[in-house]
């Protein structure tokens, strides 16, 4: 069978999966209003047939394009996050709705005070995109998508977040590769946005020409955490680990909270120092370069491992023994980005993606791919795939249990302590 062959007929048995589950909730591109599943993860079942659908469609597109045009598409692709930052900055979305949801290019070029032609190119990057509806020749409207663009809610802004000074930095991940005196460096100060921006995004942020992207970030990171929050606080049986959460990190507890709120029988413990007006996270002063001394059920690690280099990135779940010890069944987690692979073998060359994908990765891909590559040029760090995060656990001495596979681009490694440490 053919590849095209085994795409079709793939594609065929995924999307009557997915549409047998969908029924009445089948989504549309051309209304306003918010798709149940916007808000709400897909059940498991109807999910992973998503995801492969989704997969053999994109492999497909690349089966049919000629190379030509596909190297072309690749190499000017950076144009839609170009179209996409000029809706956001000249709130595209609201001044549609505030014209009673159907505007003009004439009169929308008059409202955002440009030149109707470029506007109107632009729009039409978006439009092709299902960003933005044309509903008749030089009439738009929003869609489902470009409704959520509306201020307000986090979604403009976590844009212009990525559009403008993500999209700066682009170009000097190749500088920060090419530099013998940065090229092996994880830290902020040798990275992309500080080859451009002179120091790193989270120092930057606090100077005065940081000022808009402080906004950004504070008011759009949030929206788009929502939808991985809503995944990590369903995707793991928090309840089947006991009752005690540690939550080893220096972020604002903002997981645990929701995960407390979902089952609020655990009692949770956050590893730094800081007042939390709510009280329902008891909090702990803690350094986890150094060993850790509170007994708990599980551990969280969100994020974290991300920050250092394998051998530190080891010390830090190496510092877990003492407290592992004193309770043997406590269980750790490290929660990341898991860099998916799309390794296709020599004899398999005829199947279908979705045959391809190995579930113990991040779902998402095409969300995944560009979530690493950007998270590395904003905040450098270090993203990894599964095989090298697994290692990195096994250095630290902990043994290996399951790979939790989250209904978006991040998962978790669960980690124990060896019955029989290893010498």
């Amino acid at each position: 069978m053919s590849l095209l062959a085994s795409l079709l007929e793939d594609i065929t048995v995924q999307g009557r999966k997915v549409e047998d589950f969908l029924g009445n909730d089948s989504p549309s591109l051309y209304e306003t209003g918010a798709w149940k599943y916007d808000d709400e993860l897909l059940p498991r079942e109807a999910w992973e047939a998503s995801q492969m659908l989704m997969a053999d469609c994109q492999q497909l597109i690349a089966l049919l394009m000629p190379r030509k045009l596909k190297l072309m598409y690749e190499s000017i692709s950076n144009n839609a996050a170009v179209a996409l930052e000029v809706a956001c900055d000249l709130k595209v979305a609201d001044k549609i709705a505030e014209n009673g949801g159907e505007i003009t290019l004439a009169q929308l070029a008059k409202a955002c005070d440009t030149n109707e032609h470029k506007l109107g190119c632009t729009m039409r990057v978006l439009t092709h995109r299902h960003l933005f509806w044309e509903a008749a020749p030089d009439v738009f409207r929003n869609n489902r998508h470009s409704f959520e663009l509306i201020s307000g809610n986090g979604a403009r802004e976590c844009c212009l977040l990525e559009t403008q000074e993500a999209y700066q930095v682009g170009p000097s991940w190749l500088k920060t590769m090419r530099d013998p005196k940065r090229m092996n460096s994880i830290e902020a100060k040798d990275g992309a946005f500080a080859d451009v921006f002179g120091r790193g995004v989270l120092e930057y942020i606090f100077t005065p020409e940081g000022a808009t992207c402080m906004t950004n970030m504070t008011v759009g990171v949030p929206w788009m955490s929502t939808i991985t929050v809503a995944a990590t606080r369903s995707d793991l049986p928090w309840d089947s680990y006991g009752s005690t959460i540690c939550d080893v990190g220096a972020g604002l507890g903002s997981v645990m909270l929701e995960v407390k709120k979902t089952f609020p029988s655990l009692n949770t413990f956050k590893g730094y120092e800081q007042e939390m007006a709510n009280g329902e996270i008891k909090l702990e002063v803690h350094d986890y370069f150094t060993p850790q001394e509170t007994v708990a059920d599980a551990y969280w690690f969100r994020g974290v491992i991300r920050e250092y280099e394998d051998e530190v990135a080891a010390k830090v779940l190496a510092n877990l023994k003492p407290a592992l010890k004193k309770n043997p069944k406590a269980r750790v987690f490290v929660n990341e980005l898991f860099i998916p692979r799309l390794v296709v073998a020599q004899d398999k060359v005829n199947a279908a993606a979705s045959q391809h994908t190995s579930r113990q990765q991040s779902g998402w891909p095409i969300v995944t791919q560009m979530q690493q590559l950007g998270g590395q040029q904003l905040f450098s760090g270090k993203e990894r795939t599964f095989e090298e995060i697994k290692n990195i656990g096994e250095m630290a001495g902990l043994r290996f249990v399951k790979y939790h596979r989250f209904r978006m681009f991040t998962g978790a490694a669960e980690f124990e302590l060896p019955s029989t440490p290893k010498l």
